[in-house]
């Protein structure tokens, strides 16, 4: 009985020390000299707090956000491929594509011993479909200036382009159109990455060599903006040549960006939110660039996007004065400079404001002989271009 007693005594003894070990606490209610423990979150980085831009509507379209050029450990950068793909979901994108160096994939063979140049879309990819977002596979090609630096999106296989690198000199320009060619006939959709890049007189300039692989086929985009860097030129030669433009940040290391700040990214207008679509809209030209923001892309697509982002409404009308109020529903804040029309004619101190994301403004206008009471106000907005410093003229409906 005795014995039975002390057995008992000692399970009770563990049982209470086990459960003070592992019971989690209110910080509010223990000793100042106490351990505190919080619960566990389970899958962190889904529960965490995201910051994505919001985008508006635009009617037959999905509009996605991509990143579609960056590296990772496995050529020139410093970040593990699934760190890309974790910061691409706390950012709020849809689309990434990781793109290191086709011949410099060696560069870190002390840190990540693989000559397989598929690898690190392979450890990337289990991660993305898991957080929804579509990863495209791509490298980057790599030539000396003016050559200049190619991205091949949707490379199934980059093992297939090794034939074409040089090992005794990588940046050999003399197989650059052979190479691209080659990705042409795998399918890859081509682009010209950051024109000014190492131009020795830090300038984009279109060469003999830029015209040659463009009148092959073997140019399908152009970056007009990296990392943050817009080139006015470029957006020119994307409009008159009929190239996708494209905004990417090309980062090597980590990013994080300050409050109410976005990367760089395209926006493409898919039909769907599927691989296949992404691919259709970057052939059909359908993107627009975002970055510090601005914004960039044909009228057709930048258009409805500030029309679709602004919602107005008349507060009172007099015959001397109207007021209206301005909503900005997306994550784009707007500079926006009014303009006298058959209705409306802006007050001396109202004709230039930035109305930022999630604000609401109202503003007192002069009504015309013909003032009715609905109609549009003209407006010209700065911080989205058209064209090579071309700001786009539009209206809103009130």
């Amino acid at each position: 009985m005795k014995k039975a007693f002390l057995l008992l005594a000692v399970f009770v003894s563990l049982s209470f020390a086990s459960s003070a070990q592992t019971k989690e606490v209110n910080a509010h209610n223990i000793q100042p000299e106490s351990p505190v423990v919080f619960p566990k979150q389970s899958n962190y980085l889904v529960n965490e707090s995201r910051t994505p831009m919001y985008l508006p509507e635009v009617e037959g379209y999905v509009l996605l956000k991509a990143d579609l050029h960056m590296h990772t450990i496995f050529s020139d950068g410093t970040i593990w491929p699934r760190t890309r793909v974790e910061e691409a979901f706390r950012d709020g994108l849809d689309v990434i594509a990781i793109t290191d160096h086709l011949e410099f994939h060696y560069i870190n063979q002390d840190k990540v011993n693989s000559k397989d140049l598929n690898m690190e879309y392979n450890i990337a990819k289990g991660l993305a479909n898991e957080l929804g977002i579509l990863l495209i596979p791509g490298a980057e090609v790599t030539r000396e200036v003016p050559a200049g630096h190619y991205n091949l999106l949707f490379l199934d296989d980059a093992n297939k382009l090794q034939p074409f690198i040089n090992p005794q000199n990588p940046r050999d320009t003399l197989t650059l159109a052979a190479t691209l060619k080659a990705a042409k006939d795998l399918g890859c959709f081509i682009t010209w990455n950051h024109p000014a890049y190492q131009n020795p007189r830090n300038i984009a300039e279109w060469s003999y060599i830029q015209q040659q692989l463009y009148s092959q086929g073997l140019m399908n985009g152009i970056e007009i903006v990296n990392s943050n860097m817009y080139i006015p030129l470029v957006q020119k030669w994307a409009m008159e040549k009929g190239l996708t433009m494209l905004s990417n940040s090309d980062s090597h290391s980590s990013m994080r960006f300050r409050e109410g700040q976005h990367r760089p990214v395209t926006i493409i207008f898919a039909k769907e939110r599927t691989m296949e679509s992404v691919k259709e809209a970057l052939f059909a030209g359908r993107t627009v660039g975002y970055s510090c923001n601005y914004l960039y892309g044909k009228e057709e697509f930048v258009k409805p996007m500030f029309q679709n982002s602004i919602k107005s409404r008349v507060l009172s009308a007099t015959d001397k004065s109207v007021l209206v109020e301005f909503r900005n529903t997306s994550g784009i804040p707007y500079e926006l400079e009014f303009l006298e029309n058959g209705c409306l004619a802006p007050a001396s101190t109202n004709k230039n404001l930035v109305i930022y994301p999630n604000e609401t403004l109202a503003i007192k206008f002069t009504p015309k002989k013909d003032h009715i009471k609905s109609g549009e106000i003209a407006v010209r907005v700065n911080n989205i271009h058209v064209n090579a410093e071309q700001p786009l003229v539009t209206t809103i409906k009130y």
